[in-house]
């Protein structure tokens, strides 16, 4: 399997070191093949990372060997990898790093950086998102019922007045996201994510829930609402996972997803698929309307959501 970028290695004024080594063991793509493919789609990715507190998964040795999530910023990065600080829960800080460009994308390709996983908010305006995310998890190998969540969440979520686009997550499940105009703060954004899961959960109880622990999900798919806190992240659009075969997190367009799988666009289709971009000129929805729409269709089925904490048993 070969990249959709010409075989540089050498883009943007950034170099790839070693770029022979192979990081994805099963289908032969080395690193100088993982640094291509993200020069090829950094024009694509950079609306998705640009500005934001990063989270990004290395593979320093490929993806045959142990890797690591990392969110910090060394002193020693070049400049171009920007610095965002922000106070850690019992004291001290996290510097996350923050990409502005091409240079920022590769210098981390070149550090083994498989995947990129970004907040929905950015630095200059944490307090308000301007992405909400919903993250389908379903059964092992039920990629119908994958199917059929993403269809009832489209439906609930489009009926509350707020359209919504799909993309691969590249592992098990499909994701959905709403760009939106920054009109309301993350905890009342977060809010109207899990009451739209909420509804739709309620509207088909055997299919999906909300139910955070495995064993309470009884083989049904798990609407992840969760993603939508400040510095939480979901995989960016257009990033590699760390998985044979090297899948993408792609956009779809709705009318894709009776045909591809989760995991089912890979490394070597996405030179195609840059040139009609599903997702290309989408812009911003007030989700306020939505808000209020959300509350009075919990009220009129009686559902009362009590304060959540993923760490209480």
């Amino acid at each position: 399997m070969h990249s959709p970028a010409p075989t540089s290695h050498n883009l943007s004024g950034v170099e790839v070191t070693n770029s022979d080594r192979v990081v994805f063991p099963a289908d032969g793509i080395t690193k100088g093949d993982v640094f291509d493919y993200y020069g090829a789609v950094a024009d694509s990715l950079l609306p998705y990372i640009t500005d934001r507190a990063l989270t990004v998964e290395r593979y320093p040795k490929g993806i045959g060997a142990d890797g690591f999530m990392q969110k910090n910023a060394p002193d020693h990065y070049p400049d171009f990898i920007g610095r965002h600080e922000t106070p850690k829960e019992g004291g001290g800080t996290t510097v996350y790093p923050v990409v502005h460009d091409t240079d920022g994308i590769l210098y981390y390709a070149n550090l083994g950086v498989i995947t990129f996983h970004a907040p929905p908010v950015r630095v200059a305006d944490p307090s308000h998102p301007d992405w909400v995310v919903w993250d389908l998890d379903p059964p092992p190998g039920r990629v119908d019922l994958a199917r059929e969540a993403a269809r009832l969440m489209r439906d609930v979520i489009e009926g509350h007045g707020l359209r919504t686009w799909v993309m691969t997550s590249g592992s098990k499940g499909y994701h959905l996201r709403a760009l939106l105009r920054r009109d309301l703060g993350a905890d009342e954004v977060a809010g109207v994510a899990r009451g739209l899961g909420a509804l739709a959960s309620a509207a088909k109880p055997d299919l999906a829930t909300l139910a955070f622990l495995k064993k309470e999900r009884a083989g049904r798919v798990f609407i992840d609402w969760l993603r939508n806190a400040p510095y939480s992240t979901a995989v960016a659009p257009w990033s590699l996972r760390p998985r044979d075969g090297a899948p993408v997190a792609a956009p779809l367009d709705w009318e894709e997803l009776s045909r591809v799988p989760p995991d089912g666009i890979r490394l070597g289709d996405v030179g195609e698929r840059l040139a009609t971009d599903p997702w290309a000129g989408i812009e911003g929805q007030e989700i306020s309307a939505t808000a209020s729409a959300v509350a009075e269709s919990l009220d009129a089925v009686g559902i009362v959501l009590e304060p959540f904490d993923r760490f209480r048993p």
